[in-house]
């Protein structure tokens, strides 16, 4: 073989590997990319449970904090009604003891 078809076959694959590289980095990317989308839809799902999770679980607070007010307005009832209650209570004791009085002067 002479000088010039060495250069010309070294030349040759000189571009031949070149290409092999540029394909093989190619494919790196494409499994890479394949990679991180299938990672990303992993926590994208992670994330949709996670959201729907805090989703349930603040719309049982809301529940729950709802009837805790329900019972706090029934209890603030009960007791403005007891303290009424126990005014005419007084205030009946007070009319008998000043009737017990009188009936204690007149003797």
């Amino acid at each position: 073989m002479s000088d010039g078809s060495t250069g010309r076959i070294v030349a040759a694959l000189e571009r031949l590997e070149a290409q092999v590289a540029q394909t093989a980095t190619r494919d790196d990317v494409a499994k890479l990319r394949a990679d991180l989308m299938a990672r990303m839809d992993r926590l994208q799902s992670r994330m949709d449970s996670l959201d729907e999770h805090l989703t349930m679980g603040l719309g049982h607070t809301d529940q729950v904090d709802q009837r805790s007010r329900v019972a706090t307005q029934a209890v603030l009832e009960d007791n403005r009604l007891l303290g009424e209650q126990v005014t005419s209570l007084h205030k009946l004791i007070r009319m008998l003891e000043a009737r017990v009085n009188q009936l204690e002067d007149r003797q």
